[in-house]
């Protein structure tokens, strides 16, 4: 097939150079043999001299997407329209002009868990919307969406097992938010020396002293707030921002050495094997807000870290059963409490650790890879 790809590469603006969605989403079609025209977001922006977000952005985006589209098309004919988009990076009207050509559509999104609001007015424009969350498929045939299932996986090869000495007990990789700097404080005040790398452990890069001046800021005008705002719901709002803010503040004071900046792509893939464990949290709090319900969904990785090896321990889910057998190749826990307990038992029993590592290994392998959730992907939507 041909397809024309559109997508910013970065799975985390806070890692500079990360190129996750063209490891994930873009080479294994290559590696399937497809024709891929590919326009990068990033390259876009600067190209059109506009920044990623803006209105200026969309208007001028939108237009390249259609005309750039156009131009290919005549050259010779796509087999697909795929893209990685949000509400703001175009306008429905454009995906409604490819459609006339006769092109299928195809959008994915992720974090539609607690993110949906990104993509709702662009969905029902799209042929396919592929989510990763099982359940998502609901909140876009509510809007006229349609829905299409298309969990995470992990490119096998650029994820894979390093061989290098075992330098961290316990790690993690991934920002601080929701509830993981508590699970954290559980297993340090516990003697686990667990180490964190990932933007909002510390004060993030550049010019982390005025960053800190600004939070500190918006905290005290957050307290303000809590005693003029009449509503309680607005209160319980600023109330739990505040204590949140308390409790990171207190956790990077006290441990500071055991947490870090954000590391690169690479650097990633190598801590899964310096790490006799890695952590994964499934917890979000709905629209970000900690007053709020604490739901959850499967990242990317749930799959990356047992493509590289790791012994992956990570909150139990019912969608995580469908793709893992539970405690015999990912570690599962309910609780901090649970969590700690596992991670003492299987520190102290690494013949035991090893097998469950290399089994989740193996099942990457063989059913988490992209390659094969595009095959499957292809064949569900007729273009197979």
């Amino acid at each position: 097939m041909r397809i024309f790809l559109s997508l910013y590469p970065s799975g985390n603006a806070s890692v500079l150079g990360s190129k996750t969605w063209l490891h994930n989403l873009y080479e294994p079609l290559l590696d399937l043999g497809h024709e891929v025209y590919l326009v990068r977001i990033d390259e876009a922006e600067t190209y059109l001299k506009a920044k990623r977000n803006t209105v200026l952005f969309k208007e001028k985006f939108s237009e390249y997407v259609l005309q750039t589209f156009k131009k290919e098309y005549k050259k010779k004919n796509f087999n697909l329209f795929f893209s990685y988009f949000t509400d703001k990076y175009i306008y429905p009207e454009i995906i409604d002009e490819i459609k006339k050509i006769g092109v299928p559509t195809a959008n994915f999104s992720c974090n539609n868990t607690h993110q949906f609001y990104l993509t709702n007015n662009i969905a029902p424009h799209f042929d396919y919307n592929l989510h990763s969350e099982k359940d998502a498929g609901e909140k876009f045939k509510k809007i006229g969406a349609n829905p299409v299932w298309f969990q995470m996986a992990a490119n096998p090869k650029y994820y894979y097992p390093i061989k290098c000495e075992k330098e961290y007990d316990v790690s993690f990789v991934g920002g601080n938010y929701a509830k993981r700097s508590y699970y954290i404080w559980h297993l340090l005040e516990n003697n686990v020396d667990v180490h964190c790398f990932g933007p909002n452990w510390l004060v993030n890069k550049p010019m982390p002293f005025i960053r800190n001046c600004v939070k500190e800021f918006r905290r005290n005008l957050d307290v303000i707030k809590t005693l003029f705002v009449l509503s309680s719901e607005k209160r319980s709002k600023y109330s739990s921002k505040i204590s949140l803010y308390d409790f990171n503040k207190w956790l990077r004071n006290k441990y500071q050495k055991n947490l870090h900046y954000p590391i690169s792509d690479d650097e990633m893939i190598k801590l899964y094997s310096q790490s006799k464990i890695s952590l994964g949290f499934l917890e979000v709090f709905d629209n970000h807000d900690p007053s709020s319900i604490t739901k959850q969904h499967l990242h990317l990785r749930e799959f990356e870290a047992p493509m590289c090896g790791a012994l992956y321990f990570t909150n139990y889910c019912e969608e995580l059963t469908e793709f893992y057998e539970t405690d015999k190749e990912v570690i599962v826990f309910r609780s901090e409490h649970e969590l700690l307990e596992k991670v003492k038992y299987y520190l102290y029993h690494p013949r035991e650790a090893e097998k469950i590592r290399w089994a989740g290994h193996k099942k990457a392998l063989k059913c988490h890879t992209y390659q094969k959730r595009f095959e499957d992907l292809f064949t569900k939507i007729g273009l197979k």
